[in-house]
């Protein structure tokens, strides 16, 4: 006698085999549609990809262009100053080095003739601080201001009565105008340029860079900068900036003349 197994009511083998089929069928369809979808991604990505590296390119054209431009305009400067810019430059320099030496220096000791001391050394200290802060004053960023250096000159002859005050006070405009003329005549060259009063604070004092302030000692280090440097960038300066080191007199070494 053969006997068969029984199926579950209303399923048959052939249901279970086509049933099974179809799973099948489906998940295959699904990993499909999801390699297909990998596939895009992976396209659009390599797209964005290419397209980053068209744009990094570009961009770097785009730097290449913009550093040829300044390599040229920075070459025709060269050229420019070789020439009547170079020249003028020269006679501005000069200009700028007899105002300081022949009005600014000797305007200053006459202004802080007005407060002696019995000490040399500090008369000395006191002239030299006032030509550096007149020079701030006169050399900065900005136009001299005339009410600022009248102000600064009055403060040294406070003590010497109303008539002294009124004398340093009158040297104020006609020093101003002076300065604001060269400034005027610089900024007719066209190039730029600057007065320069930077100086790292403790430096050692080296004279083919710096002018040495007249009562320093050369053999202690820079503390800052009295009068500035004339500079027109790329070229070394015009005029070199006065520093200032210690009092020699303090220092134990022979006061240096420029």
């Amino acid at each position: 006698m053969t006997y068969q197994a029984q199926q579950p009511d209303g399923e048959q083998p052939h249901d279970v085999a086509a049933a099974m089929a179809q799973y099948l069928g489906d998940i295959g369809a699904g990993f499909t549609k999801y390699a297909k979808q990998l596939h895009r991604l992976s396209q659009q990505r390599q797209e964005d990809i290419g397209q980053l590296r068209t744009d990094f390119a570009s961009a770097l054209q785009a730097q290449d262009a913009q550093l040829n431009n300044l390599l040229l305009l920075h070459n025709q400067l060269r050229e420019e100053l070789s020439g009547a810019a170079e020249e003028r430059h020269h006679t501005l320099a000069a200009d700028f080095k007899d105002l300081v030496q022949l009005t600014v220096v000797p305007t200053c000791m006459t202004v802080a003739s007005y407060c002696p001391s019995l000490h040399e050394t500090d008369m000395q200290k006191r002239r030299m601080t006032l030509v550096r802060r007149l020079c701030r004053l006169l050399f900065g960023a900005l136009p001299a201001m005339y009410s600022e250096v009248r102000e600064l000159f009055r403060s040294y002859a406070a003590g010497a009565g109303p008539d002294a005050e009124k004398h340093v006070a009158s040297l104020a405009e006609p020093l101003c105008a002076q300065v604001n003329a060269l400034r005027a005549a610089i900024a007719d060259t066209g190039t730029a340029f600057r007065w320069d009063f930077e100086v790292a604070p403790g430096s050692a004092y080296a004279p083919d860079r710096y002018q040495l302030w007249q009562s320093a000692s050369d053999q202690a280090p820079i503390r800052h900068v009295v009068i500035p440097a004339y500079v027109v960038p790329g070229r070394p300066p015009y005029v070199r900036a006065t520093v200032f080191t210690v009092l020699a007199a303090q220092f134990g070494s022979p006061v240096q003349h420029p």
